[in-house]
């Protein structure tokens, strides 16, 4: 009885904190043109904030494809100033005084805007006609739905409900081409009622951007470090738990596990996924009834040619679309970077200070202490972007 009456607790408070969350947005969405966007991030939380500003650059940039259809020629280019307009407007921002939370709330939106810019722009160059155009339709798009009074995210022909899930204020990744094909594939693959299976070296951001993809969405991503140790019962016992809670679970080095326990979770996986499949709200996993929340979402990641990792199972890689990741751009990544901590010359000063790191790389000798990784670029420039607010007179180029 109190482990029912827990549950259902639980539930309840997951219930209200989501429909606070959607409330919250409603009003952020509705309030976004009453005043300047600078003043009205201020005035909502950092995740409201950042899915109204989704909802509205998705908004905007169909009204210049209205524009653009009617015969205005200028449409996008023309929206597309008034976005490098808004970003140094953000940057301005940063350089000032802010508190901690406000700060990191400012810094995420001047991330996500930088992506949203090089969209448009791109779209430009190609020379884009109409909202049909795959460049525009393989971005991840929030609009908001007035009749359900609710958040949805469209990414090609996946249509996903957001679930308005507490996140916090946090960081989000920097967008480059991988990311963008790693979020069709992901997205696609739970479209299709599958599982998502990045696969590529150490470093390539395969658990981040899983992590990623589910703030996009305002879902909880859990992520889980396999090891040799690992039996079918207690990956079955995570299994029961998110597909209860509508969680997403992200199982790094997947196939570290042995492949005698693999051959049971591909059952496990097919049991979930034919639940989904046949939308189902109740269902029986490993002889026990359980409920289900479709939102349920199971990726894994591998490293592949490491000693001792096993190959998957046939029936286990049938459920799960892969996805290649290498080596990101790192030049891209600096850049905008720079950015969200508050340097307007962004692009100069990135490319400068990757060539000074390959050049470390390849000159100094090889020893441990030395890491020349995407964490260690990320540290120097938070550090460049503390020194720059300290001394705010000194050119960038001196920072």
């Amino acid at each position: 009885m109190v482990h029912w009456s827990g549950r259902n607790l639980a539930q309840q408070n997951h219930d209200g904190i989501a429909g606070d969350n959607q409330q919250q947005r409603a009003e952020g969405v509705v309030t976004y043109e009453e005043k300047a966007r600078d003043l009205w991030l201020f005035d909502h939380a950092a995740q409201v904030a950042l899915a109204g500003n989704q909802i509205w650059w998705t908004t905007e940039v169909k009204i210049a494809f209205g524009r653009l259809e009617e015969g205005y020629e200028n449409a996008l280019k023309d929206y597309n100033k008034k976005q490098a307009q808004q970003l140094i407007t953000l940057i301005n921002l940063l350089i000032g005084d802010l508190n901690k939370g406000d700060r990191q709330k400012i810094c995420t939106v001047c991330t996500i805007d930088v992506h949203n810019r090089d969209v448009v722009a791109k779209l430009i160059a190609m020379k884009a006609e109409n909202a049909q155009e795959f460049a525009w339709l393989s971005q991840i798009k929030h609009r908001w739905d007035e009749k359900k009074n609710t958040c949805f995210v469209d990414i090609c022909d996946a249509i996903f409900r957001y679930s308005n899930e507490y996140l916090g204020n946090t960081a989000r990744l920097v967008i480059t081409p991988l990311t963008d094909r790693c979020y069709i594939t992901l997205t696609q693959s739970l479209h299709l009622t599958m599982s998502g299976a990045p696969a590529g070296p150490a470093g390539t951001g395969k658990t981040e951007t899983t992590k990623d993809l589910g703030r996009a969405l305002g879902i909880m991503v859990y992520v889980f470090n396999c090891s040799e140790q690992m039996d079918y019962k207690s990956i079955g016992n995570i299994y029961k738990g998110l597909s209860q809670s509508g969680a997403w679970g992200c199982f790094d080095e997947f196939n570290r596990i042995s492949i005698e326990v693999l051959s049971v979770v591909a059952v496990q996986v097919k049991c979930i996924q034919d639940a989904i499949r046949d939308r189902l709200t109740r269902f029986i996993f490993q002889g026990e009834e359980i409920s289900l929340i479709p939102t349920v979402g199971i990726f894994i990641t591998m490293n592949p040619g490491y000693a001792g990792r096993t190959e998957l199972p046939e029936n286990l890689k049938a459920l799960f679309r892969p996805c290649a990741m290498v080596v990101p751009d790192f030049g891209m990544i600096c850049e905008i970077m720079l950015m969200s901590e508050g340097f307007i010359d962004a692009r100069l000063l990135a490319r400068k200070f990757i060539t000074l790191y390959e050049l470390c790389r390849e000159l100094l000798s090889k020893q441990d202490h030395y890491d020349w990784g995407l964490r260690a670029i990320k540290s120097v420039l938070v550090v460049a972007g503390a020194l720059k607010r300290s001394d705010r007179g000194r050119p960038e180029t001196e920072v």
